[in-house]
């Protein structure tokens, strides 16, 4: 579930340790791996948050995501997922996509996904290494986001 905050206000979320970025009333999102979740700040202000699922490090050692800091290098709308690796292949539709890590890694919908976001059950049965998120929020974080916009996974 994500919460879309109307009237932006200070927040815990967007203060805390990790989050220092964002006191430049830039625009940046953080994930946190641990937390399964992610928000949407400006500055001090908590745009929206919501559940994620990211990669199925349990599964897959290969499938963890990246950690760092990067930026949103391109946003794509209804396009097609297409890969493969030594467990398989995949060609998966999405309305969203928005990679952030050298065009590998990104945020999208995942309609498939048949466990709760923000759950542990992404240790198993998460991405490849991207970040799910529920299909209303990415609509809301494609809306407020551009090319450039900086992320950071912890």
């Amino acid at each position: 579930m994500w919460t879309f905050h109307t009237t932006p206000s200070p927040d815990a979320n967007c203060t805390g340790p990790g989050r220092e970025a964002a006191r430049d009333g830039v625009l940046h999102v953080y994930v946190s791996i641990a937390a399964q979740h992610l928000w949407e700040c400006s500055g001090e202000n908590l745009l929206m948050d919501s559940a994620v699922t990211t990669g199925a490090s349990g599964f897959d050692p290969d499938y963890a995501t990246p950690t760092g800091t990067f930026a949103i290098s391109r946003m794509t709308r209804d396009t097609e997922l297409v890969g493969h690796d030594r467990h398989g292949s995949w060609d998966d539709h999405v309305a969203y996509w928005m990679p952030f890590d050298d065009g590998d890694v990104g945020f999208h919908d995942a309609s498939w996904q048949t466990f709760p976001f923000g759950t542990d059950g992404y240790l198993q049965n998460g991405s490849h290494g991207c970040v799910h998120m529920p299909t209303d929020a990415i609509a809301h974080l494609y809306k407020d986001v551009e090319v450039g916009t900086r992320v950071t996974v912890r």
